[in-house]
């Protein structure tokens, strides 16, 4: 009997000493997890996906290391961060959010990104009304993690674009 309660108490006071530091890392609040800080100190960064029609398109120049290439879209749709992030002007201020479709949108040469052409055959080259997707990042700050008071587009940074697709919507005359 005394062999068996002398394991039973051994394993409880190795239970309990297991136990004080998970107690110590506990938050106030009792939940589990991080702190706060630590979860604000790491960037995030949010999917930029825009939508539209081709404007124009300035071609980079292969001779060059920078680039030069520049597309100009009339959008008609993109995603929640895009929307929110500030670089696509609200076209309809009197509705709730922020109205895109209708705002043009340019990608400025000197941004590293890619232009991907589709569907061009021979000597088809892009033209105005082609289909045009825009897909980058955008660094977010979480709005519990921003200075109270801060807006929604000042949460988001400078967005970096890094695919450019031209599909090719209809043969070229």
């Amino acid at each position: 009997m005394l062999k068996h309660s002398r394991t039973m108490v051994s394993l409880v006071a190795a239970g309990a000493v297991l136990a004080i530091p998970a107690v110590g890392l506990a938050k106030e609040n009792g939940s589990k997890g991080k702190a706060p800080a630590t979860k604000c100190a790491k960037a995030h960064k949010a999917s930029f996906v825009v939508h539209g029609t081709l404007v124009s398109a300035a071609p980079d120049d292969a001779t060059t290391p920078a680039s030069e290439a520049t597309v100009t879209l009339l959008v008609t749709s993109a995603n929640s961060h895009a929307r929110k992030s500030g670089d696509i002007p609200d076209m309809d201020a009197a509705t709730q959010g922020v109205q895109a479709k209708g705002a043009t949108l340019t990608i400025a040469a000197g941004d590293a990104y890619t232009v991907t052409l589709k569907g061009y055959e021979g000597t088809d080259t892009p033209s105005v009304g082609d289909r045009v997707k825009v897909q980058g990042r955008t660094p977010l700050t979480k709005s519990k993690c921003a200075a109270p008071g801060t807006s929604t587009a000042d949460r988001y940074g400078t967005t970096d674009v890094k695919k450019v697709r031209i599909s090719d919507r209809a043969a070229d005359a």
